[in-house]
């Protein structure tokens, strides 16, 4: 049953053609009055659906007209925003702006930057490096290839439905932005239209909601919340949301949409368990609902089938669950000389140092099955006398235990630590009563963005089952080699959303089949920038040799999967690691949904059917997007 508050249920009856929506916001809606003297604002009519070779791009003869764009600016109340590149701010010409410039110098490696910012993606080489921020050392130049030709600032769903019509009438490349939070240039696109949902960040609790099977505590929540934005209202309400461990993350926009992992995934599941209903601008430009019964297909597929794929969500319905503590103990060691905290860090010899990262995984299926999560890091260090130095990081995290429960559970791993020569003494765990005080960072960390390229890989629990298995050594094997022989850091967060724990209606989902299977969530981060101080030829050389070590851990988990949240863009036979046996649907699934081919995401189901041109070879968005010929 869609239960609604009487506030909202008295709205939706004096709305019109609205049926069901969460906030008021999603009532204001394109009406007739909008298509009567625009036919590029017209919705979309599946039985009549003409296929271009390529997207119309700025300069060519069907680009839409100034007049045109001013009617969608009007339209838009004001909102059509011109794509400017920050750092246009700070090049001879008609944007040049010191004070800007100077700001943009200062916090563009901000992750609150982007999120801010209408344009910026996280990664500046998705966009071919086309405009970035100078260098006294260096000759760059700016164009605005790389970026959007106009943003729509979506406030109301009949901003997000004009954005959508006028792209697809007029063969225009559609992209969704929200935090721009992403790794591998889903958010952005040369001479595109953006549309950027970050200014919806409404929320309603509800104490009481059914459907299905599902009965208990709620939350109504637009796509734009951060993680972060989730804290107040988790403390305020005295209940536990999921989210990511990023504070800075868009916890119902990409996030949620490709699965989503983080604190508390062993114990609720993905962050696309948690959906219980939706509202979705799809690509004819209609506003629907879906849930378990109405819309199925597009309910199925968005809860894990990727984001910018099969429509633009602008609002959910979540479960909520009672507040709980959470108690972490944080334990490191190394090679060389100590740097670390000396209460929780120790030195050890190099072959002691990789026994003691053996020991740590053998117990990974234990604090996985405790509803726990390992977060860890492996990572070369070259020390000033030119030495190096290996270095292992974790945090054991343990919700709903006591610190003392959490002291007690550590107890073995650090015994046999101990027994291989890693000498630590069991750490006093930190605790937190509840979620938000474990985990809450006032407005964001603002993490830095990155300039980087990484790949990753979901190792399967199988795998950790027995430190005496084939499996295992080959999986450690490969990890080692990655660390020790390519010099690259390694990184894993460590959960396990099996079937039990997604519950209903998480188990029919999307999500990828790895993730119930897996136990490691690996990324391995390429050492050489990708920045614009490389050449493309040397960018593709860092890329190839980052890829030789990734093929150790595929080769380590045959038929596993990767989390295509966060992967290498050009991960092999993309089809499989992301979706699995899944795919099939999903691509039937946007076949039907948009046969325009309008929504296009790098690595997004349907997405082998496009490709950007005149990009050097490199994965960027900075060419005209068009069909792969057949």
């Amino acid at each position: 049953m869609f239960v609604l508050s009487y506030s909202l249920f008295i709205l939706c009856l004096a709305s019109g053609p609205v049926l069901a929506f969460n906030f008021p916001f999603e009532a204001v809606q394109l009406q007739d009055t909008d298509l009567s003297n625009n036919s590029d604002l017209a919705f979309g009519n599946p039985l009549h659906v003409t296929k271009q070779r390529c997207k119309v791009f700025p300069g060519d003869a069907k680009w839409p007209s100034l007049a045109k764009w001013n009617a969608l600016n009007s339209t838009l109340a004001g909102n059509l925003i011109k794509g400017l590149p920050p750092a246009a701010a700070c090049y001879a010409g008609a944007y040049y702006d010191e004070a800007r410039c100077i700001y943009v110098s200062k916090n563009g490696g901000s992750s609150l930057f982007v999120a801010e910012d209408p344009t910026t993606p996280t990664g500046q080489w998705q966009t071919g490096n086309s405009c970035p921020i100078p260098s006294p050392e260096k000759n760059y130049t700016c164009n605005f290839n790389g970026f959007p030709a106009y943003v729509i600032k979506a406030i109301t769903v009949k901003d997000i439905q004009a954005g959508i019509n006028f792209a697809r009438n007029n063969n225009i490349r559609l992209v969704i932005k929200n935090t721009g939070h992403d790794f591998l240039g889903r958010n952005t696109g040369g001479g595109s239209l953006q549309i950027w949902t970050h200014q919806m960040k409404q929320f309603e609790y509800l104490p009481s909601f059914e459907m299905g099977d599902f009965k208990g505590q709620a939350a109504r929540v637009g796509t734009a919340i951060q993680t972060f934005d989730l804290s107040p209202y988790m403390e305020q309400y005295n209940i536990t949301l999921v989210g990511s461990g990023t504070p800075t993350v868009g916890a119902f926009g990409g996030w949620v949409q490709g699965g989503g992992h983080g604190p508390l995934t062993s114990y609720f599941g993905l962050g696309s368990d948690q959906v219980l209903s939706m509202e979705v601008v799809t690509p004819d430009g209609r506003f629907v609902h879906s849930d378990m019964v109405e819309n199925t297909d597009l309910f199925w597929a968005i809860r894990g089938g990727g984001g910018s794929t099969f429509g633009i969500v602008t609002s959910y319905v979540i479960k909520a669950f009672p507040a709980m503590p959470v108690s972490a103990s944080v334990f490191n060691f190394q090679t060389g000389p100590l740097t670390g905290n000396p209460s929780d860090t120790v030195s050890v010899s190099e072959e002691t140092f990789w026994k003691g990262v053996d020991v740590y995984f053998s117990h990974m299926v234990r604090i996985c099955d405790a509803k726990g999560l390992g977060w860890n890091y492996i990572s070369p260090v070259i020390e000033a006398n030119g030495t190096r130095i290996f270095k292992f990081i974790n945090q054991v995290t343990l919700p709903g235990f006591t610190a003392s429960e959490t002291k007690e559970f550590v107890a073995p791993i650090i015994r046999d630590l101990n027994a291989v020569g890693v000498n630590l003494t069991n750490p006093k765990p930190s605790f937190a009563v509840s979620v938000p005080r474990h985990n809450y960072s006032p407005g964001g960390s603002g993490l830095g963005a990155t300039g980087a390229r990484f790949g990753s890989r979901l190792f399967p629990r199988a795998s950790f089952e027995n430190a005496n298995s084939t499996a295992f050594l080959n999986t450690m094997a490969s990890i080692r080699s990655f660390v020790e022989d390519g010099g690259y850091s390694f990184h894993s967060v460590d959960f396990t959303p099996t079937p039990n724990i997604a519950g209903y209606p998480g188990t029919n989902s999307a999500a990828n089949p790895a993730f119930r299977e897996g136990i490691l969530h690996a990324t391995g981060f390429d050492t050489q920038s990708s920045g614009p101080e490389v050449s493309p030829a040397q960018q593709i050389a860092n890329h190839k040799r980052l890829n030789e070590y990734l093929e150790k851990w595929r080769a380590a988990s045959p038929g596993a999967g990767a989390y295509g949240n966060e992967a290498d863009v050009e991960e092999p036979n993309f089809q499989q690691s992301f979706y699995g046996y899944n795919y099939g649907r999903l691509l039937r699934i946007k076949k039907k949904v948009d046969p325009w081919g309008l929504f296009y995401a790098m690595t997004g189901v349907g997405g082998e059917a496009w490709k950007v041109q005149d990009t050097q070879g490199l994965p960027t968005q900075q060419g005209r997007l068009c069909r792969v010929k057949e």
